[in-house]
């Protein structure tokens, strides 16, 4: 569940509260060690610097630079920060120092969510051998107890407060259980569910004790961890009460002060999930991701509330008034949140994510580190410790390869995508950090013959490769997920195998080295442009290719009857060639392979705006999924834009609906044009757009949503709009952005029809003949 490093008696014991079919248990590791690595040619001058003793031991691993070393133990992080100073201030480099020790036990022994532990519980006076204790995935929310299974009990956690933060009430729900601690009096007809307490001191008491009682494994909220705990947080703090809400009564704590964030919390034997970031993890996409918004996407349902764009002010309204509604929309927030949770399936999502990565059960993002849980282990195995810094000298790799696309309305277009591309080029040409550390040593050595090329001068080493072997095994898994219909953990591995070629790219990483992540790239390029001569030879045009996808057009007047046959022969030709190529080229064996993605019936690749040239990333097909019902695909445009106003995405969407099923766009765009200047399209003139930073961090004066901020402090009286994260609703005036808030009457009708219609149909207008500017003009001469 949480893993932990403390100091008990001048001694480093590493902590791990792990959740058994029979409950939770605390296991400790005494008398642990801080490790890390140097060269061995650098152990006698540390061990002169320090003033502490330095345990050394030279073992069987070297360096990139093949050079060998030793292992460093020290006794605390304290030690390991000194030491890192003195190293610095020496110019002697230390390998692996940045691996905390409750997370290096668990990579060098290949263990991620599930573990066995076999020790010593202490009872009374005596020790008792602790039974073998397996841990297995929860396959739901709350599952039935059985043999296999260990059971998770998971809480939603939401908090209604004042503008202030004062705390008015609580709601808890949970399987079969909800409940609602609230300040006040008892009242009369009340839910049944509503405990009352005194003040908000009297309120944290009893969510302690509760906690204490109920004992949740999983909470989850929205905004839980910034907000909801972060609130209660300070206002423990302002009555002086330690917030003991961890278990075997322990602190909830933050790493860093002043920063509420999930990766600063500690909360010892509870995991903490917040709705947001897990659905951004698991590539959930929403024009906003509000409680409301994506409650309603997701559940068809919305706050218990009746202004929910007003809300402080009605919470307060109720707490003073109406107790019970208030009650009501408490636990329905709370509701909201675990049908979100179970409906995405995000605590598998998040257990199948830590059981891959062993990374810490609820921790969002952190690639970086994912990666180097899995590889580390097998590192060590063959022979080096990772590099303390990345080896690029400023030579970058490029991006994806994006073809010039040739613009134009086309008739049975075929999509090609190569399936998981980029894994698939680590696994086929064998490219690894370590694979590249023994090819360029074979290759100065002149064995060429045991190396594999890549760019950039760079060569793999044939033999033993890890992340290649890392990659099949991850493409294994998710088959199989496939096959078991687990949509979780096939989610899972597919971000985890789509990270890999980002992580080796990032300077963050210690791995990164500008020929592994070009041989990636570069390769790409030359896989997609093989690719496109191939189809072209075999007698069709390549209209458009993009990383990974090749946009084939069957040509005018064909008489191809079975096209999805067509695309699926093609797909496989081009992989039997490509499995042809690798071993002619290099003897290998080609694990690249070519899927028939999509026959669009009508395909649009507008051209870039103002030119005749092409456009990239761009385009809009349409496919037929039933008789004469048009499923309409928009890439890259405004209309899957949440940054363009509701209108111009919602005439864009028409406008090609209507252009492919051979309807009038023309009549369509005089009535919308004109419908806009009189006034009946104004609700749908809202630009919403939300804070990145807070607004006085922000230097581009002429941001539309950052003067509406501005102006909404202004308005309701608090500096709180103006803060990173908040939303701003507002609309384009004769005098610029106003928030909605302020009811501007004033609105600049010119503006969104010059700026957010004209850009969207001149694609449409152009394939119709017409221009925006004459048939503008025309309709203001009919007036």
């Amino acid at each position: 569940m949480t893993r932990h490093a403390i100091y008990r008696h001048g001694q480093l014991v590493l902590q791990y509260y792990i959740k058994t079919a029979s409950g939770p248990v605390l296991a400790e590791l005494l008398h642990s060690e801080v490790i890390c690595f140097c060269r061995q040619q650098d152990v006698d001058t540390l061990t002169n610097k320090v003033d502490f003793t330095l345990k050394a031991e030279a073992i069987a691993l070297m360096s990139f630079a093949h050079e060998p070393v030793s292992a460093l133990y020290l006794k605390s992080s304290t030690q390991l920060k000194l030491l890192s100073r003195i190293a610095n201030d020496l110019g002697i480099t230390l390998f692996e120092a940045d691996i905390r020790a409750e997370q290096r036990y668990l990579i060098e022994r290949f263990i991620a969510l599930d573990i066995e532990c076999i020790g010593h519980y202490p009872l009374q006076s005596h020790t008792e051998t602790l039974p073998n204790l397996s841990i297995h995935r929860a396959r739901k929310m709350v599952a039935k107890p059985s043999d296999d299974d260990v059971t998770l009990s998971v809480i939603s956690l939401d908090f209604e407060c004042s503008f202030d933060g004062e705390l008015y009430s609580v709601g808890l729900y949970g399987d079969q259980y909800q409940c609602v601690f609230m300040v006040g009096e008892p009242q009369q007809n009340c839910h049944a569910f509503i405990v009352w307490v005194k003040d908000e001191a009297d309120l944290i008491h009893h969510l302690i004790t509760w906690f204490r009682q109920y004992d949740p494994d999983i909470i989850i909220g929205w905004a839980v961890v910034t907000f909801d705990l972060a609130l209660l947080y300070r206002r423990c703090a302002l009555h002086g009460i330690p917030l003991m809400i961890g278990r075997g009564d322990t602190e909830l704590t933050w790493k860093v002060a002043d920063k509420f964030r999930p990766e600063t919390l500690s909360l010892p034997g509870r995991v903490v999930l917040d709705g947001i970031d897990w659905l951004k993890a698991a590539f959930y996409q929403f024009d906003s991701f509000s409680l409301e918004f994506v409650s309603r996407q997701l559940l068809e349902e919305g706050k218990a509330i009746d202004h929910v764009d007003n809300r402080g002010q009605e919470i307060t309204a109720l707490f003073h008034n109406d107790k019970n509604a208030l009650a009501f929309y408490n636990i329905t927030d709370s509701r909201l949140v675990w049908d979100i949770f179970e409906k995405t399936q995000l605590i598998d999502f998040a257990i199948e994510r830590a059981k891959l990565t062993g990374l810490e059960f609820g921790r969002v993002g952190a690639s970086i580190a994912a990666f180097c849980h899995l590889y580390l282990p097998h590192l060590h195995r063959g022979g080096f410790v990772a590099p303390a810094h990345p080896a690029s000298q400023g030579l970058e790799s490029p991006g994806g390869y994006v073809m010039s696309s040739i613009p134009g309305y086309y008739k049975d277009v075929l999509v090609l995508d190569f399936k998981s591309l980029y894994p698939s080029i680590i696994r086929t040409f064998l490219i690894d950090p370590k694979g590249l550390v023994e090819g360029l040593q074979f290759a100065k050595q002149g064995k060429l013959t045991a190396t594999v090329p890549g760019y950039l001068g760079a060569n793999f080493a044939r033999d033993n490769a890890i992340l290649p072997n890392l990659v099949a095994k991850l493409a294994a898994q998710r088959e199989m997920a496939k096959a078991e219909k687990n949509a979780p953990l096939s989610q899972a591995i597919k971000i985890i195998m789509n990270s890999l070629y980002g992580v080796l790219g990032s300077r963050g990483c210690v791995f990164h080295d500008a020929k592994l992540a070009s041989s990636i790239t570069m390769r790409g390029h030359q896989i997609m442009k093989l690719t496109k001569q191939w189809i072209e030879d075999a007698g069709y045009q390549v209209i458009y290719g993009d990383t990974d996808s090749t946009f084939v057009w069957l040509g005018e007047n064909h008489e191809i009857e079975d096209i999805n046959a067509l695309g699926q022969q093609l797909a496989t030709t081009i992989t039997t060639r490509w499995s042809q190529w690798c071993e002619q080229e290099y003897q290998l064996n080609s694990h690249l392979e070519l899927e028939f993605e999509t026959h669009f019936e009508q395909f649009i690749m507008p051209t870039l705006r103002g030119s005749d040239e092409g456009s990239k990333k761009r385009y809009v097909g349409a496919s037929l999924i039933a008789k004469e019902q048009l499923k309409l695909t928009f890439k890259g445009m405004e209309q899957v834009r949440s940054d363009w106003s509701p209108i111009a995405r919602k005439m864009q969407f028409n406008l090609y609906e209507m252009f492919f099923k051979g309807e009038d766009v023309i009549d369509y765009l005089r009535q919308e044009l004109d419908a806009i200047k009189q006034g009946e399209r104004d609700s749908e003139l809202i630009f919403k757009k939300r804070l990145r930073r807070h607004v006085e961090d922000y230097t581009a004066k002429s941001s539309p949503h950052v003067k509406a901020a501005k102006q909404l402090a202004q308005i309701q009286g608090t500096n709180k709009v103006t803060r990173r994260g908040q939303q701003i609703r507002y609309v384009m005036t004769t005098t610029g952005a106003q928030p909605i808030e302020a009811h501007p009457t004033n609105i600049d009708y010119e503006y969104y029809i010059n700026r957010q219609i004209q850009p969207i149909a001149e694609p449409i207008l152009q394939l119709c003949g017409q221009r925006f500017d004459a048939l503008v003009n025309d309709q203001l001469s009919l007036i």
